[in-house]
């Protein structure tokens, strides 16, 4: 028997709970995001939001002859949170390294179709690729701090950027962006200790504080806590509530809770496509596409 309207809605919340999702989990659920544009029904939704930071339109990639991500279009909210799930090699990674042209360095990678930042295609020729992962800033699965001190880790992208003009405003930029991060408490104490020298979770916030150092738009995260323990990803995750004010974030994850608790938007891939996106919770409770409610109660993925 179908259900419709209150009664599929609740049916999906009760088939979530199933599955181990929790849509409310804390102190860090979203508030509700702007209503979402309808388009053509069958559609993934993927158009119409009010301020797109990241316009992409029919974005495919290869790897030789195989495609990674086919016809992809989607806009990025401004100053929201989008988050990419889907299942292992569905093509989410391979997604986010269009935003700041990271395929390039991939031997036989090809991208196609139009991808957009504020209105300008981030593949043109005359594009400076180094300016470009500067305002399009990335934090990876794994820490990766560099092999310096605390200080210079923060420092070494303001300083090469040009951004500091002198010893005292570099050193205000590193204090700010640690801040930032949430982790000056932590190591105001220690700045010329080994980056290395952290735990995990707080390489991470390094990793996060070096980023926003060179004063980026947007900010992307592939999976950014899944070598973290929980209580290190409760620190991010709140750090990303709190970074949203000020920046644009994707974040890449495996984990729904995680997609639940910290987007705004959802984004929905499967087998290098875009099934489905739209506001979070509505993804969740209401999915329009059969793929994404087999995937978000657990029959798969």
């Amino acid at each position: 028997m179908s259900t419709t309207g209150d009664d599929f809605a609740n049916e999906q919340q009760r088939r979530a709970a199933q599955a181990g999702l929790n849509l409310k989990p804390s102190s860090r659920m979203p508030a509700p995001a702007a209503p979402e544009v309808r388009l053509t029904v069958g559609a993934p939704a993927a158009l119409g939001v009010a301020d797109a930071v990241f316009s992409c339109r029919d974005v495919s990639v290869l790897y030789g002859d195989k495609y990674a991500l086919s016809n992809v279009s989607i806009d990025v909210e401004r100053k929201q949170v989008l988050a990419v799930i889907g299942p292992s090699g569905c093509g989410k990674s391979t997604f986010l390294r269009c935003l700041n042209r990271m395929n390039d360095t991939i031997a036989g990678a090809r991208v196609t179709g139009s991808i957009l930042l504020d209105g300008r295609d981030i593949q043109d020729k005359e594009q400076d690729v180094v300016q470009l992962r500067a305002q399009v800033g990335m934090v990876f699965q794994k820490p990766n701090p560099f092999p310096k001190s605390i200080f210079e880790n923060v420092a070494y992208g303001p300083r090469i950027h040009g951004l500091a003009r002198g010893s005292a405003e570099l050193d205000d930029i590193v204090c700010t962006s640690l801040r930032r991060a949430g982790l000056w408490n932590e190591v105001k104490d220690r700045l010329s200790r080994p980056g290395t020298s952290l735990s995990g979770g707080q390489q991470q916030r390094l990793c996060i504080a070096r980023t926003i150092a060179v004063q980026p738009e947007v900010i992307l995260m592939d999976e950014p806590c899944s070598a973290l323990d929980p209580v290190a990803t409760a620190r991010i995750e709140d750090l990303i509530d709190e970074l949203r004010a000020s920046y644009t974030i994707v974040i890449v994850t495996h984990s729904m809770q995680q997609a639940a608790r910290v987007s705004q938007r959802t984004a929905y891939f499967h087998l290098g496509a875009l099934v489905e996106v739209g506001e979070t919770n509505r993804v969740f409770t209401n999915p329009r596409q059969k793929l994404t409610e087999d995937y978000i109660s657990g029959r798969f993925g």
